[in-house]
């Protein structure tokens, strides 16, 4: 049973579709909100150990903060009913649970707010013993976006052999420059979107990368890349679905490629497949959900 840490910010999502631009001083409707999309489970963690989950032979541990209001006890709840651990999840008293709100323009192009803290007085998120005692065991270590500090001190506490994925995203408040570049120094993996493609391979150029790594691009309904030693592999998707709200898509598709690699279940190509198809099924599943209202 290989044992896979997942540290990253916890959030409860809201989606809500907009009749035109987001314009100061002038009012937008909203055109959608569907009960399913409202307060719904989201993060990165929450997507990427349900995958995980399902396949044989892993052990997720999530590494996140939540509030001991109502929806943090959603949020447990959640993650005991897929079979997650909740041993790296931290309650903090009096706090709020962090929440996402995913605004969507006509355009299809999304407004991202996020409230990440689940702050009480003075408490903030940080990495304490009982979670660097859950990394230090883990034979997988999938950073997401997190608080700074807590990015570096698991990167400083995980094992020398334990493997390092990274699910990156576009936080300059997560990933100042230095931490940037001891992530792409340390890790295995990769996975990014063509939006974050830029900054990663900056960060290629200026740190010395393990020789092996793999790095997974992915371009929406273009599909995905998959680069190893220099060799670039485009895949494309199973099909393309036109869906209102993709969010989570990515953080599934690294889940499904990772499910095949922490099992040695095929090669690096045969795993991005797999993530390719688990992405497929959640859009498929948001199209029909769409499609009912």
């Amino acid at each position: 049973m290989k044992n896979v840490v997942i540290l990253g910010y916890a959030s409860l999502d809201h989606v809500i579709a907009l009749d035109g631009p987001a314009v100061p001083g002038q009012t937008t409707r909203i055109t959608e909100r569907r009960e399913d999309s409202w307060n719904r489970m989201g993060g990165a963690p929450w997507f990427i150990a349900r995958i995980l989950e399902q396949a044989s032979g892993c052990q997720t541990v999530p590494v996140t903060w939540i509030g001991d209001d109502r929806s943090g006890e959603h949020y447990l709840s959640a993650m005991k009913e897929i079979g997650a651990s909740t041993a790296g999840i931290r309650v903090i008293p009096g706090g709020r649970t962090p929440v996402t709100l995913m605004v969507y323009e006509p355009s299809g192009e999304a407004i991202c707010l996020y409230d990440p803290l689940p702050a009480a007085g003075d408490t903030r998120p940080s990495l304490e013993a009982g979670h660097r005692d859950l990394i230090a065991q883990a034979d997988w270590l999938v950073l997401t976006i997190a608080p700074a500090d807590a990015t570096l001190a698991a990167l400083e506490t995980c094992r020398s052999d334990a493997k390092v994925a990274w699910v990156a995203k576009k936080d300059a408040h997560a990933l100042p420059p230095h931490l940037l570049e001891r992530i792409v120094q340390r890790a295995d993996i990769i996975f990014c979107s063509e939006t974050e493609g830029s900054t990663i391979r900056d960060a290629l150029a200026r740190a010395q990368a393990k020789p092996d790594l793999i790095l997974v691009e992915t371009y929406g309904r273009r599909g995905s890349s998959l680069e190893i030693r220099g060799e670039r592999t485009l895949l494309q998707p199973p099909a393309t679905l036109p869906v209102l709200d993709p969010c989570g898509a990515g953080d599934t598709l690294a889940a499904g490629t990772l499910s095949c690699l922490i099992r040695d279940a095929g090669s690096p190509e045969t795993a991005l497949k797999r993530g390719m198809q688990d992405a497929y099924h959640l859009l498929s599943q948001r199209q029909n959900s769409e499609e009912k209202e």
